[in-house]
């Protein structure tokens, strides 16, 4: 059974993270900015030439060599993280989400989103399961891993064309899900929801870029309405004749992206071909995107209909791009019913004016525009006769002319609270920010204060005092003249309330103080190139995510022992145990502790053990790790050492996003005893290639005997 789940806050909401899970961030911000900085000054002392190679945002997987005069400085980066300082924060609203997250934690259903809403809803692991099901099966059918890695070796291809496999990761192969449609009639009596597909080729960035162009290309040439957002919707609106003898057609097409079908496709494309040139390889590029899975169960499918594999799912890279060149070559024939200035799409949502009709000639309009969805393989629901429309953010009235914010049914504004665990910028903004959007919103002051009260119960309630003004700016702004864009390098901290340390600010000090004027890099290193900007952590949503994977799995993962005395297992019955971070204690005879070594694996441990194991024990192998040169070293001072293992943390998930947990935990555990001179672990393990991503790269892709 499906139940309300209410927090009566927003789910952008940020928690105070744990002492661990700030460091974490903090690593991982500053080895993205050092790297940043190596290849700056590699490209600044001319050891490295600018690429010509046009990388669609992908960026390298390589990690740049260290810059010997930028050692000083990266070892002082390191040291802040190790000395950060935390304090106690009491706060009622963060003290009120970290018991939330606790019962979150402790709960066996599942939190599910609405569609088009800030609701959450309860489903039993059962029920949900079943409507998961239900959708998935509904339009799509089975299909086998032999196909998807036929794909990604379509990919590789595609991306050597482009010389860049070696950034490029095969596609996502992330589990289906679902939203509940909470705005559709008849809810919640009748439930309907939207199956989205994470899994996504990565392709679809470069088929992004490209669609871009020519839907740029079209619009500019052909001036159909594509709006992207509710302000182009209103200067359409603003600039509509004779409203008073108009009334309004409004329709949606129905699952607009799936049933974009391949001979639709193609007829986009050949019109498309009439206002740019789309190079073959091009083309390629956008179809292959289209060949996509959705993964269910751990297994892939494809959608039932058609004879090619096509598909527009959505949450893909380019779906919304897609959608609008689709959406274009709709417009141009609707042209034929309605003038093309009086009618216009936002994806799947449509609206124009009729002007000057009677009401057999509205019904005969609205059957002709039927009629041309259908023949493209469309289904719309339509409506005419409407002197008030409700789109997309907005109430339309060509009555008196006026437009004022909307809200779908069953939605309440929930924004960020004043004492969430934001950066104070972010805070500060937001009553302006709202302010600025509900009077673009509202056609006057009169409608701005009457729609007013609902937004400014909702910042109240977030703990904001500020009252709302209408601040609509008509005046259109003087073109200004063109400024040198700086290259600027960004460092983006973790922000957090219980952070007593000044990260900012020591940053700051660090860079004045190793990049002086008198330092060959203070013209690529200084205040003016080199910005903070703080970034946020995890917020209530992820946590809700995490717990949905963690409810959704199957079963508990045990791993346990297979040795053959479970008294000499190195891991107390936990030596099959992968993705872990583990340390080993080197003591002498006296069984005094002489050293330290933390390692990671990927695979279960006791592969990893056995292989510290030949290095120890074959002389050929003593340069192998620190760990075995140590011991080697021991050996050859006639001591006889001992190893004990265990484990220091349990890592989940996949090395995405170049963002891996397991190495960013191994150098959690090394940072914080960096300072340590029992540990063998050297410095320059902390600017690392990742050795696990490698693996996911499309150059990495091999046919399958």
């Amino acid at each position: 059974m499906m139940e309300s789940f209410n927090v009566n806050y927003s789910m952008k909401n940020v928690p105070l993270p744990t002492e661990r899970e700030y460091k974490i961030q903090l690593i991982s911000k500053v080895e993205q900015f050092i790297k940043r900085m190596r290849w700056k000054a590699l490209r600044f002392l001319g050891k490295l030439e600018d690429s010509e190679i046009e990388t669609f945002g992908f960026s390298t997987t390589y990690c740049p060599s260290p810059v010997e005069d930028l050692i000083p400085f990266e070892n002082d980066l390191m040291k802040m993280i190790k000395d950060i300082e935390f304090r106690k924060v009491n706060d009622s609203f963060l003290n009120a989400m970290s018991e939330d997250i606790k019962n979150i934690n402790n709960m066996n259903h599942l939190l599910i989103s609405a569609d088009k809403s800030s609701n959450i809803y309860k489903f039993d692991k059962d029920d949900y399961s079943k409507h998961l099901q239900n959708n998935v099966t509904k339009t799509y059918k089975k299909s086998n891993q032999n196909t998807v890695n036929t794909v990604n070796l379509e990919a590789k291809k595609i991306a050597e064309n482009l010389s860049i496999t070696n950034r490029v990761e095969k596609m996502l192969e992330n589990e289906a899900f679902i939203t509940v449609k909470d705005h559709k009639e008849g809810f919640p009596h009748r439930l309907s929801f939207r199956l989205l597909n994470p899994s996504k080729s990565n392709m679809g960035k470069i088929s992004k870029c490209i669609l871009d162009k020519i839907n740029s290309a079209i619009i500019s040439q052909t001036k159909v309405n594509q709006w992207k957002n509710s302000k182009s919707v209103i200067n359409w609106y603003d600039n509509l004749p004779e409203k008073h003898n108009s009334s309004f057609i409004c329709f949606d097409v129905e699952n607009f992206y799936p049933s974009i079908s391949k001979q639709l496709f193609d007829n986009t494309i050949s019109f498309a071909k009439q206002y740019i040139n789309i190079p073959d390889q091009d083309l390629e590029i956008i179809l292959h995107s289209r060949k996509t899975f959705l993964f269910y169960s751990e297994e892939p499918w494809v959608k039932k209909t058609g004879e090619e594999q096509f598909d527009v799912p959505m949450g893909c890279y380019d779906g919304a791009e897609v959608c609008e060149i689709v959406g274009a070559y709709l417009l141009n024939q609707l042209s034929s019913i309605i003038d093309k200035r009086y009618i216009g799409l936002y994806r799947d949502d449509g609206l124009g004016v009729l002007c000057n009709m009677s009401g057999p000639e509205m019904e005969r309009a609205k059957k002709a525009i039927t009629r041309i969805f259908k023949d493209n393989g469309l289904s719309i629901t339509i409506e005419t006769h409407l002197k008030s429309v409700d789109f997309l953010d907005l109430t339309l009235n060509l009555t008196d002319s006026s437009y004022r914010p909307y809200q779908k049914p069953n939605s309440v504004p929930l924004y960020v609270h004043k004492n969430s665990n934001h950066p104070s910028t972010i805070i500060k903004h937001l009553p302006k920010s709202i302010e600025k959007r509900i009077s673009e919103a509202s056609s006057n002051e009169q409608i701005f204060k009457s729609a007013i009260p609902t937004y400014q119960q909702s910042l109240k309630l977030s703990g904001y005092d500020e009252n709302l003004t209408y601040t609509k700016n008509n005046q259109t702004s003087e073109k200004t003249a063109a400024k040198r864009k700086r290259n600027i390098l960004w460092f983006n901290p973790p922000f957090s309330k219980s952070v007593k340390t000044n990260v900012g600010k020591i940053f700051l000090r660090l860079l004045k103080k190793h990049f002086p004027p008198t330092n060959k890099f203070s013209k690529i290193f200084n205040r003016n190139n080199v910005k903070i900007s703080y970034s946020c952590m995890r917020n209530i949503k992820s946590y809700i995510d995490s717990h949905n994977k963690k409810i959704l799995k199957s079963e508990k993962e045990t791993f346990g022992c297979n040795c053959r005395t479970k008294s000499d297992c190195p891991l107390s019955g936990e030596c099959l145990t992968p993705k872990i971070v583990y340390e080993a204690c080197i003591t002498n005879n006296s069984n005094n502790e002489i050293k330290t070594y933390i390692g990671l694996t990927e695979r279960a441990f006791k592969e990893r053990f056995n292989n510290h194991t030949k290095d120890c024990k074959h002389i050929k192998y003593k340069n192998s790790t620190e760990l075995a040169k140590y011991i080697w070293s021991l050996k050859e001072n006639g001591i006889t050492p001992r190893i004990t293992w265990r484990i220091l943390s349990k890592v989940h998930g996949e090395p995405r996003n170049k963002c891996c947990k397991l190495c960013l935990m191994e150098k959690y555990f090394i940072i914080s005893q960096i300072d340590n001179n029992n540990l063998l672990n050297k410095r320059s393990e902390f600017i690392t290639k990742c050795r696990h991503i490698n693996k996911f790269l499309l150059n990495n892709v091999k046919k399958k005997r």
